[in-house]
């Protein structure tokens, strides 16, 4: 391990908080073209949206099981995966727990007065859920960033 790799692990992790924040937002404004859709999505490209839309979830889900290590060289993943990241991570997890209960619970309250699918159901908590631990992700590492 070199100092050049210190700085490189330094400057990859200021980017990808940068980055988690950015790409949650983009997940969630996203998500107005999912609505828009009909409710049954019988044309060819609305099942490419809804199945683009599940690999972009799983490919943020990886991302932040892994902090992006898979993007980054072996020898700086260490570096970038440390004691501090992992429990800005935890943080992260329990934060989208949360939210994905009060989401469930929000949309049991709602299923009172309004139908809901359990396609929307689950898109809606799944949705929250990754952009709500995404979002925490990044604004713990870029809050450690500033006092570092």
């Amino acid at each position: 391990m070199t100092l050049h790799d210190v700085e490189t692990a330094d400057r990859l992790s200021r980017r990808r908080a940068r980055m988690v924040t950015v790409m949650a937002l983009m997940f969630l404004a996203m998500q107005a073209h999912y609505f828009s859709m009909p409710e049954v999505a019988t044309r060819p490209v609305d099942q490419f949206k809804i199945a683009a839309w599940l690999v972009w979830a799983l490919v943020l889900l990886m991302m932040l099981a892994t902090g992006g290590g898979g993007l980054f060289r072996r020898g700086l993943r260490p570096l970038m995966n440390d004691e501090t990241t992992r429990a800005h991570r935890q943080t992260a997890y329990s934060y989208g727990f949360w939210a994905a209960v009060g989401t469930l619970v929000g949309l049991y309250v709602v299923g009172m007065f309004e139908p809901v699918s359990g396609r929307e159901a689950v898109h809606v908590t799944l949705s929250i859920a990754i952009a709500t631990a995404m979002l925490m992700f990044g604004k713990l590492e870029r809050h450690a960033m500033k006092d570092g």
